[in-house]
């Protein structure tokens, strides 16, 4: 599959003195056709069957922060480009059932003209950054009976993408069935491990999940639980990993009421966690109880379909920065695909005492033609940090076209209205100038237009 091109190939076969070995070079590749051809008859090559695809993605984005909030720049408004491509590659071998899952990351960052060495921490995978070729998945899964095992780097999103959205973890997973409609889940994740001989900096974790169906319920819940690598003020040689001894437990109902009303709820709730700010009070890292959850409702009227939706956070609780909020701007941002119009994250502070948020927000989505959508939404953000509090609203609109089964594009714009309490986060595709400014002067927007191409 792959070309190999030498510097020096055409001189060595224009010189009359290298013809003996062109000869001998010829011979060689005419017998290794041979056996290739052979070898694709035999039984063992056709047992091993392939799978290949690739995924293209393009954004042109600009956005309008608060004058008075934005650092290292001068400017309060940013525009830009990016794209992502990504070539997959699968592997069954038939006669035992093992696969061999991979996908490279060949580009995925903010363009940045011809010097691509400048920003190379503006990309859009969170999980795996720099400006150059990456492995993006890389696994193997071993069937033994109905078991499954799958060891190596791997896609995770769980509970509608409330508590992890497309991220990616060096992971050891076994997946064991006990009906058609009932599993058991169980894992490890090396979240991270920076320096050898020293535990402190680990990031590692075990988990045990249950998922089954009734009826047209989908139903799962989750413990997680890290390990007690570290324990007081975080230190910072080496940094130690934020989560130590820290517990988790999610869980998701999703379904129907009858034919005319869809239903999900779920909650994330953190508590035990060991390591500390050294800044009294606020409890970061998880050392108290901080949970959130979100209440999502839908329903079809003709060529509209309508929608209401909550999602809160109490003392610091998590919600995944690619949770679906129904704004561009708040979370919808997947950790290995990053959003450039997504400016501010709920569920972000990791436990923080006394650090409250409310987003309850509404969404109409008129399919005007099979291939062609527009979708709005007006809601409320109301951010309390224990001393003070203030709300906003939020507004977004889409317009997206399905050209064909590959080919997807839209154009998204919103806008948060100011606030007093809140900042901003900014991303790892837009960079980082926005994290922590302010916007309690002016209003946030942003806009961006996108293609994405897969197959």
């Amino acid at each position: 599959m792959a070309l190999k091109w030498t510097k020096d190939a055409q001189g060595a076969l224009n010189s009359h003195s290298d013809q003996p070995r062109l000869s001998k070079l010829t011979k060689a590749i005419g017998m290794a056709a041979v056996f290739g051809a052979t070898a694709a008859l035999s039984p063992m090559a056709q047992a091993l069957k392939t799978d290949f695809g690739m995924e293209y993605r393009a954004t042109a984005f600009a956005n309008e922060l608060d004058e008075a909030g934005v650092t290292g720049g001068s400017k309060e408004s940013d525009n830009g480009f990016g794209h992502l491509i990504r070539v997959k590659g699968n592997f069954l071998d038939e006669d035992t059932g093992i696969s061999v899952y991979t996908s490279v990351e060949v580009a995925g960052d903010r363009w940045t003209g011809d010097d691509r060495g400048t920003a190379t921490g503006r990309s859009f995978n969170s999980s795996s950054r720099g400006d150059n070729v990456r492995l993006d998945l890389g696994y193997v899964q071993v069937p033994v009976g109905h078991t499954v095992f799958r060891v190596g780097r791997q896609a995770t999103s769980y509970n509608n993408c409330f508590l992890v959205c497309d991220d990616r973890r060096d992971r050891i997973l076994v997946v064991q069935p006990f009906s058609k409609t009932t599993s058991v889940v169980a894992g490890y994740d090396r979240r991270r491990d920076s320096n050898s001989y020293s535990d402190v900096d680990n990031g590692d974790m075990s988990l045990l999940g249950l998922t089954t169906k009734v009826s047209d319920w989908d139903a799962s819940v989750l413990w997680v639980q890290w390990y007690n690598n570290s324990e007081g003020p975080l230190t910072t040689t080496p940094t130690a990993y934020p989560l130590s001894n820290t517990t988790l437990f999610s869980g998701y109902l999703d379904g129907s009421i009858g034919e005319a009303l869809d239903l999900a709820v779920g909650f994330n709730l953190f508590t035990n966690g060991n390591v500390e700010t050294g800044v009294p009070g606020d409890d970061r890292f998880f050392q108290e109880d901080a949970p959130s959850a979100y209440l999502r409702l839908g329903t079809n009227v003709g060529i509209v379909d309508l929608g209401v939706q909550y999602a809160a956070t109490r003392d610091g609780g998590l919600i995944s920065p690619g949770f679906d909020t129904w704004s561009s701007l708040i979370n919808s941002n997947p950790e290995a695909t990053q959003s450039a119009s997504s400016l501010y994250r709920m569920g972000g502070t990791l436990g923080m005492k006394d650090f409250d948020e409310d987003l309850l927000i509404g969404r109409a989505k008129f399919n005007l033609t099979p291939k062609f959508s527009i979708t709005g939404a007006v809601g409320q953000l109301s951010v309390d940090n224990g001393t003070a509090d203030d709300d906003s609203m939020v507004y977004d609109l889409q317009f997206a076209y399905q050209a064909n089964k590959s080919l997807r594009t839209w154009l998204s714009v919103g806008m948060i209205e100011e606030n007093d309490v809140a900042t901003l986060t900014g991303n790892d595709l837009i960079g980082t100038a926005a994290s922590g400014a302010s916007f309690a002067e002016d209003d946030v927007k942003a806009a961006s237009l996108n293609m994405s191409v897969s197959f």
